[in-house]
């Protein structure tokens, strides 16, 4: 039996949600993801996943006309990465016939080009593009869009305001260019992490 018959991953896939939470803290991933604990959960991150789904369902383009889509919304991602470790993705908006794709993000702290850069989210898609349909895309998009925090009218002066979230309609995109070497990197980083969690994990069963 080989290292790689041998791995078992609390979940059938590995994402980058997963990827990310292990690598930046590995004692929360073993809570969310051993234990079935509660996971992370804010305001923001709720507000995140309504204005994606607005833009899946293509009823965004009143609250945000400026928004580019292309012709697969939620492009869905299955795929193993060298065969070993079974990985799964979602991308905001994808074009086919290019073999590109879109990130969205929302949030009050602006994003800048040396902070897209350094976003491995975006090379893990490549990744997996890459093993799905056969070839690395040459870039991606990021756009983000401007949120704001702002107290909520209410006509009872003895009523605290609540803080209200929405969008202020601005969107800046940041052109990211991929090169073969930071997917190589991120390959051999999906198949080290995969196995530190399934070590973790084993030992976490052995204990039950």
């Amino acid at each position: 039996m080989t290292q790689y018959q041998k791995m078992i991953l609390p979940k059938p896939h590995l994402s980058w949600t997963q990827l990310s939470c292990w690598l930046s803290n590995p004692n929360r991933y073993k809570k969310e993801y051993f234990e079935n604990g509660q996971k992370l959960d804010t305001k923001f991150l709720r507000f995140g996943k309504n204005i994606a789904t607005l833009i899946e369902e293509g009823k965004h383009k009143e609250l945000l006309p400026d928004l580019e889509t292309y012709n697969t919304p939620e492009h869905q991602i299955n795929i193993s990465v060298r065969g070993v470790v079974p990985c799964l993705a979602f991308l905001d908006t994808y074009d086919s016939d290019r073999n590109v794709f879109r990130e969205f993000k929302t949030g009050k702290i602006p994003w800048t080009k040396a902070k897209v850069q350094k976003h491995d989210q975006l090379v893990f898609y490549a990744t997996m593009l890459k093993w799905s349909t056969g070839k690395m895309p040459e870039y991606c998009d990021l756009d983000w869009i401007e949120t704001r925090e702002s107290k909520e009218e209410t006509v009872d002066f003895w009523r605290e305001s609540n803080k209200i979230i929405d969008v202020t309609g601005r969107i800046i995109s940041f052109h990211r260019e991929f090169d073969e070497r930071e997917i190589d990197r991120m390959e051999n980083l999906i198949i080290k992490t995969a196995f530190e969690i399934s070590d973790a994990y084993q030992d976490y069963l052995s204990e039950l």
